[in-house]
Parts: C-alpha cells; sequence; structure tokens
C-alpha cells in the first residue's frame, strides 16, 4: 500500500490500454489472434475490476462526489448550503459505516496499464545474459534499466477511499464551518479529496493468456465436432498455455511458486487424455485445470478485498 495524491477521481473509470506490439491478425493452430487474445484477455480483467464494484463503493463515489460540491459551495460563497450539504455527507458516511464496519477501504477509482515488452521465452534468456553480463561487470545501473524491458502484465490501480481517516476530516470541515474558518474547512476537504491511498495489483500476462487458452479448449470440447476432429486444436491450445506458464515463470512471477510445477503436471497429464482419445477424461480435466488457472489468478488478483476483515 501507499499513498498517492490525486487531482481528481469524477467516478469509477476502467482504462485498459493497448500492448504496443503490432498484430498482422493471423491465427495459429489455436485459432486465436494477438488481437483477438488481447481482447479476451482485458474482458477477462474488465470483470475481474467489475467484481470489486459494490453498493458500498458505489455509496463511496457518490459521497466523493457530493464533497467535490462542498467545496465549490464554500468558493461561491455559499456557506449555509456547504454547511448542510456537509451534515448530510456525514449522516451518509455514518449509515455507510454502520452498514460496513469492517471496511477500513473502499475503491472509488481503477485505471489498468499493459506492459508487454516480452513475449517469448527466448527474449528473456537473451535479456537475463545482458543483465547477468551487465552485473558482473559492475555496471549495475545498466542491469536495471535491462530488466525494466522484462516485463508482460497488466497493472491495475486501484484507488481507496481510507474510511478511517475520511470520516474525522468531514467532521472537522463541518467544525470549521460553524465556527465560520471556511478556509481552514476548504482546506480539510480539499486534503481529504487529494488523498487516497493507492494500490497496485500487477496480473501477468501470459497467465491470463494461458486461462483464455484452457477456456477455449472447454469451448471446443462443447462444440458439435467429433472429439477425433478437435484433437489436434485442442494438443495446441494445451500447448500454448504450457508455454504461456512456462513463460510467467521464466519471467520471474511467482518462480518460486509450486503452483507453476502443479499446473504444468495438470497440462501434460491433459495432453496424453487428448492423444489418447478419452473424451471424458479430457472434459473432467480439463475443468479442474479451468478451476485451477481461476483461484490461481484470484490469488493474484483477490476478489473485493475491502470486504475482508
Amino acid at each position: 500500500m501507499k499513498k498517492l495524491v490525486l487531482s481528481f477521481i469524477a467516478a469509477l473509470s476502467f482504462i485498459l490500454m493497448a500492448p504496443a506490439q503490432q498484430d498482422t491478425g493471423k491465427t495459429d493452430k489455436t485459432g486465436i489472434s494477438k488481437t483477438e487474445m488481447q481482447l479476451r484477455v482485458n474482458k477477462s480483467v474488465d470483470r475481474s475490476i467489475n467484481d470489486k464494484i459494490t453498493e458500498a463503493s458505489r455509496e463511496a463515489v457518490m459521497i466523493y462526489q457530493e464533497t467535490q460540491k462542498v467545496i465549490g459551495m464554500l468558493a461561491e460563497k455559499k456557506n449555509k448550503e456547504a454547511e448542510d450539504k456537509l451534515a448530510e455527507i456525514i449522516g451518509r458516511l455514518e449509515v455507510l459505516l454502520v452498514k460496513h464496519p469492517e471496511m477500513a477501504l473502499i475503491p472509488v477509482s481503477s485505471t489498468v496499464e499493459v506492459h508487454d515488452v516480452v513475449t517469448d521465452i527466448n527474449t528473456v534468456e537473451k535479456i537475463m545474459k545482458e543483465v547477468r553480463e551487465a552485473i558482473n561487470k559492475g555496471y549495475y545501473q545498466q542491469a536495471k534499466w535491462v530488466l525494466n524491458d522484462l516485463s508482460s502484465e497488466m497493472i491495475v490501480k486501484t484507488a481507496y477511499l481510507p474510511m478511517a481517516t475520511y470520516p474525522d476530516a468531514m467532521k472537522l470541515a463541518a467544525k470549521f464551518l460553524s465556527e465560520d474558518k471556511n478556509q481552514e474547512a476548504g482546506a480539510v476537504l480539499v486534503k481529504a479529496l487529494t488523498t487516497l491511498i493507492v494500490k497496485e495489483d500487477i496480473l501477468p500476462l501470459p497467465v491470463l493468456r494461458a486461462q483464455e487458452l484452457i477456456k477455449e479448449a472447454l469451448a471446443v470440447m462443447d462444440n458439435d465436432k467429433k472429439f477425433k476432429e478437435n484433437k489436434e486444436v485442442l494438443l495446441a491450445l494445451l500447448q500454448s498455455a504450457d508455454y504461456q506458464l512456462k513463460l510467467a515463470e521464466a519471467m520471474g512471477y511467482g518462480k518460486k511458486d509450486k503452483e507453476y510445477k502443479a499446473l504444468a503436471d495438470a497440462i501434460a497429464k491433459l495432453k496424453k487424455s487428448v492423444e489418447k482419445e478419452k473424451e471424458r477424461r479430457t472434459r473432467k480435466q480439463l475443468l479442474a485445470l479451468d478451476e485451477k488457472l481461476k483461484k490461481f489468478k484470484e490469488r493474484l488478483f483477490p476478489v473485493k478485498p475491502e470486504n475482508k476483515k
């Protein structure tokens, strides 16, 4: 967690930035182009972000916007209106805290940035070779800059309203207003509005892509074609998912995480089931792997952390 000063946040916002790499639109044996894969990943992350939007967070955004209005009223010398509006805000905050006493932080804004510099294991190995050479020569700053390119991730930045301090700030502003200290009241409100707690969640794109590939494999299993006719596509999807997970591990996203090995083992077993044309076993194993990947992603990007005590 870290505190950042933000100029304003008008509402919940979700920005998905496309990666800089070009895409010809061509597909491989999986049938999914890079552009289509990125769109699928964007939608998946967007759903995860929306899962964090609760009744409490919507109310918090409205309270935040109403506080901005109070500052505008003070600027226009509408002191009585500002005082009444502030009293209303304090009342709504008290109701919110009674309903959700466990919530220390409430999300009021989210943005997503994409850093997709590395897309294959060979590039990772070349970068790490450069890093090792730079370190051996004592060029530590050069090594640092080279490592900056070792990324394939979505960074979800969520701004939270700190419920431990925000209500007190509103009450202090109301006190100043009752004493005709409008300047002091305005300063307190501005500080409350511009100081939020910002949390960053880093989601490895290879892991997200692997999840989408397994979802596609399940979709292939559910179509009208016979299992044998889908064998080549299924193997291509599993191979691509396996590669993406190995890429994530090579890049250091959970390098020591035993779960990567468990996922790799599950994919290996799946390949054998497909090759032996065991349809029922393949479907069962795909469902199990899909669930494992969901839990893995949830551990990387927790759903509704503000509800956890």
